[in-house]
């Protein structure tokens, strides 16, 4: 299982939209987390955090919900959808048959950036995220200058983060993406094939990405199962709140207490 602390507000959009929100890694909280990274990459990879840690953390509930009033959503690791994506071969880009978490329609042709690593590098989509002072130095190294351009080691980015870090006990699916040119730019000139093709530009040129998250579906049987922790301060409203959505929502859902119950009191 994996757990995931926000606000009940969140937990309300994702139960009604059914999608996890992948945020920009360069808008996070861990401002030091592009070190090592070079810029014209720095607006591309999308992030979705989580802890496998079963014990709840005072820094988390503290960190991510409005003064431990929120929830911990915990759900199956394989929580994201299997969409089918055909092969597609075209002059100068294609992309073989697979199953991920994103269609054809939402990771190559959405016209705003193309998803890299859904069939190419499966094994980076999930990572647990291991904590060293020099962290950067690791990013640094999943970029290389070949020959024919820039080589990136999808596999090891974003695994790596400073030590101080490391209460949160981090695992993470990630979405690495290139920029595209919009349709109305002078070298696309409408063309959605024009658009694939010049995948590379945007990287090449240092064009950042407009996008700042990717929304991606969850599996309904697993949503459907989630199981809702209250935060350690959430009163009796708090709790009704939280059960009118599952039995809206996810109607086979539980919801617990936390065990930090009556054991923190805020400073006023």
């Amino acid at each position: 299982m994996l757990y995931h602390y926000t606000s009940i507000n969140t937990l309300a959009l994702i139960l009604k939209n059914k999608k996890i929100r992948f945020n920009r890694l360069d808008l996070v909280d861990d401002v030091s987390e592009l070190d090592g990274i070079p810029s014209y990459f720095s607006s591309c990879v999308f992030v979705s955090c989580w802890t496998g840690n079963i014990e709840e953390s005072i820094p988390l509930w503290r960190m991510y919900t409005p003064n431990m009033k929120g929830v911990r959503i915990s759900l199956k690791k394989d929580m994201f959808q299997k969409k089918e994506v055909k092969k597609f071969i075209g002059e100068s880009f294609g992309w073989e048959h697979h199953y991920g978490p994103l269609s054809a329609e939402e990771a190559y042709t959405n016209g705003k950036y193309m998803v890299a690593n859904i069939f190419e590098n499966p094994k980076s989509f999930f990572k647990k995220v291991i904590y060293e002072d020099e962290f950067a130095k690791f990013n640094h190294a999943c970029f290389s200058e070949e020959p024919k351009g820039i080589e990136i080691s999808l596999v090891d980015l974003g695994m790596y983060k400073h030590s101080r870090w490391s209460f949160q006990e981090e695992s993470r699916f990630i979405l690495y993406t290139n920029p595209l040119l919009p349709l109305s730019h002078p070298l696309v000139m409408g063309s959605k094939s024009k658009q694939l093709e010049l995948a590379y530009y945007c990287l090449h040129n240092n064009i950042p990405n407009t996008s700042t998250f990717i929304d991606v579906d969850l599996e309904d049987t697993v949503l459907q199962n989630i199981s809702v922790t209250l935060g350690p301060l959430c009163d009796e409203s708090d709790e009704i709140l939280v059960n009118c959505l599952l039995a809206k929502y996810a109607k086979n859902g539980i919801v617990n207490r936390s065990e930090l119950t009556g054991a923190i009191r805020l400073k006023q």
